[in-house]
């Protein structure tokens, strides 16, 4: 990294991430926005996996005095993230996703920071971001979650039941705005007419997030009704794409969601996995509405001429058009071949893939 200014060197340093940061003129400007230069020099000497305040003292040569009040400023900042709950706390550096392109948005407050950096991320999406989150695996970061029950009477299958367990395996829960549905909204473009304060949070990330005013610590019945609000508005549930607790539940659209986003407006088939589900109508039942048609985030669904058509090849298996189908003609069914879920923990995940991408660092 020799001859690169500060600023250069953390960008490759966060591009070293599974979810990296191509380096453009408007990272540039973001990293500026919420790094000092000391910061920044820091920040490219972090890890980005946990490591005690000692530990992380020897890695960068700081005195711990020093060290500690710019990582409490930083982790304030949303830089930084801070393990809670131990009997010392534990430090690493807030990559792209989930990290500090969406830290500064989660409070929900406008501000003339939050203003410059959502028409930022909103160009940076466009000219690189997009790609780098779509193109980065076959197996995508992030997958959906299905949903079948009607919210109008007592009709549950697996997929929702499922849902539940797993947030009541949860040890904390948190609620922050939508990160996507701001941007757009604070970058002077068309405001989404979906409710924002649906960004749901688990474990130690919920925490940190309520510990640092990004977000408001909810009870796992707040969070379950906050995710029948949301089926309801025809949001979309997506997870991280690997097998075991969830940290995060986002609650997606189809006009500002980076997600869907990146597969509409981009055409990057790989934003995230879908689920194991597929729509399915029962033609003889089918009155015609075009009710799923309209909710439908991904446009699988034809109407008119005749009863609902399904695309299976554009279905994402979401079940979003599932609970306001009045004549219960619409299911999931289990695809015939399954999604890619990644097994191993996120942080072996983590290791591997900046391993396979064969940077180097030097402090």
């Amino acid at each position: 990294m020799a001859g690169q200014n500060v600023y250069e060197q953390l960008a490759d340093y966060l591009n070293s991430m599974p979810i990296g940061a191509p380096k453009t003129p408007e990272l540039m400007e973001i990293l500026k926005t919420l790094y000092t230069q000391e910061e920044a020099a820091l920040a490219v000497k972090l890890p980005f996996l946990p490591m005690t305040l000692d530990a992380l003292a020897d890695r960068t040569g700081m005195e711990e005095a020093k060290l500690k009040p710019m990582l409490d400023k930083m982790a304030k900042k949303g830089t930084v993230f801070v393990e809670l709950g131990s009997d010392e706390r534990m430090h690493r550096l807030l990559p792209t996703v989930v990290g500090f392109s969406e830290t500064p948005f989660w409070p929900g407050k406008r501000t003339p920071e939050t203003e410059k950096l959502a028409g930022l991320w909103i160009k940076y999406a466009r000219n690189a971001f997009y790609h780098e989150i779509g193109g980065i695996s076959e197996t995508p970061m992030v997958r959906v979650i299905p949903i079948q029950q009607s919210l109008s009477d007592d009709r549950t299958v697996a997929p929702y039941e499922k849902l539940v367990e797993k947030v009541k395996e949860t040890t904390h829960q948190a609620v922050a705005h939508c990160p996507c549905r701001l941007m757009r909204e604070y970058s002077g473009e068309t405001r989404c007419e979906h409710s924002t304060e649906n960004c749901l949070h688990f474990g130690s990330l919920a925490r940190y997030m309520v510990a640092h005013g990004m977000a408001r610590k909810i009870t796992v019945d707040e969070t379950i009704d906050i995710l029948k609000r949301s089926n309801e508005e025809g949001l979309v549930h997506m997870t991280a794409n690997h097998q075991g607790q969830i940290d995060t539940i986002c609650n997606c659209c189809a006009d500002a969601c980076i997600f869907l986003t990146g597969l509409l407006a981009a055409g990057e088939k790989h934003m995230f996995a879908r689920s194991n589900y597929v729509c399915e109508v029962n033609q003889e039942t089918c009155v015609e509405c075009g009710t799923c048609a309209e909710r439908c985030p991904v446009k699988a669904i034809a109407a008119g001429d005749g009863p609902s058509r399904i695309d299976a090849n554009k279905c994402i298996g979401c079940g979003v058009c599932y609970p306001t189908c009045s004549s219960e003609s619409i299911s999931l069914v289990s695809r015939p071949e399954p999604e890619r879920t990644r097994v191993s923990p996120p942080g072996e995940f983590v290791m591997k893939v900046m391993n396979d991408k064969q940077r180097e660092f030097r402090f």
